[in-house]
């Protein structure tokens, strides 16, 4: 059974919410290429967030779920498409690969920023509990974010920018959750001070995207992210990309290991303004004050 056949009537709807396909390939053929999507997708938004939409009439979510499908594909497709070709006699261009499979991506992630989105916008009924929406908050991923400091995507973006991608939100909850884990929680039960927590979730931000740019491919980053690296418009070169997301990841580590410093100066009862040059007055020191 093509799991492709249960989003798309045949090749011509497929065609619509992924350009540029091979005209010779058949959804049969797209087969393999349509299972490594398929995982990529459910491994987000679950098994049965995946069933629910294919099952239901929700419009909006059937069509996003089908761009997100069929961009990646085509973007898992694309090397045995380039390998046909060369054996077919046609020039094939790195940086027309490299394109082609960044517009897939981008179309990709897109696609699921919408479509997780309005999962997360949609608030279903209490005895709802087969649709999408209602589903969805079974998925593990949502359930994580009872665990995660930063809840929304929304507030993640406030505190740092990344072009309110909820995929990307998302596929970080984990890494939130052990940054968390590993020291900053204690942070959060000493103190209900709105400037220190404000300063607390930006150094959580900053140690969870410099998680994220050790373990994620770049192309999985928003566009604000990615901008930051020189290479991000040129052909990929793996070693001096991994070599500049692990500088980016150092240096969002030392910010943020400077704000904790802060917060460990402003939780410490003897100093209470340890930006001003008055925090380092003792009561020994005599203060003149001019009439």
């Amino acid at each position: 059974m093509n799991i492709l056949s249960d989003l798309f009537d045949d090749l011509a709807q497929f065609s619509v919410f992924a350009p540029g396909m091979e005209t010779s390939n058949s959804l049969d053929d797209l087969q393999p290429a349509g299972l490594t999507a398929m995982k990529r997708v459910q491994s987000v938004i679950s098994v049965q967030v995946f069933r629910a939409i294919i099952s239901c009439n929700d419009d909006a979510l059937l069509f996003s779920l089908r761009s997100a499908v069929a961009n990646m594909t085509l973007s898992a497709q694309l090397v045995f498409d380039t390998i046909n070709r060369r054996k077919a006699g046609v020039d094939v261009y790195k940086y027309e690969i490299e394109d082609m499979r960044r517009s897939y991506t981008e179309n990709y992630f897109n696609a699921m920023d919408t479509l997780i989105s309005t999962l997360t916008s949609t608030v279903p009924e209490e005895s709802d509990t087969t649709s999408p929406a209602a589903k969805w908050r079974e998925a593990r991923y949502f359930k994580l974010i009872d665990n995660c400091q930063i809840k929304s995507a929304d507030d993640f973006d406030t505190i740092y920018p990344i072009d309110l991608s909820y995929l990307f939100f998302f596929r970080t909850v984990p890494l939130q959750k052990e940054t968390l884990d590993e020291r900053l929680s204690a942070y959060y039960d000493k103190t209900d001070d709105e400037r220190i927590i404000a300063m607390l979730n930006l150094a959580l931000a900053k140690k969870t995207i410099a998680k994220a740019l050790r373990r994620f491919d770049i192309l999985e980053f928003p566009p604000t992210i990615r901008n930051l690296f020189d290479d991000n418009t040129a052909s990929r070169s793996g070693k001096d990309e991994h070599a500049n997301a692990l500088a980016l990841a150092d240096r969002l580590d030392a910010e943020a290991d400077q704000l904790l410093e802060n917060v460990d100066m402003l939780l410490d009862g003897d100093t209470t303004d340890f930006a001003s040059f008055a925090a380092y007055n003792t009561n020994e020191d005599i203060i003149v004050m001019a009439p």
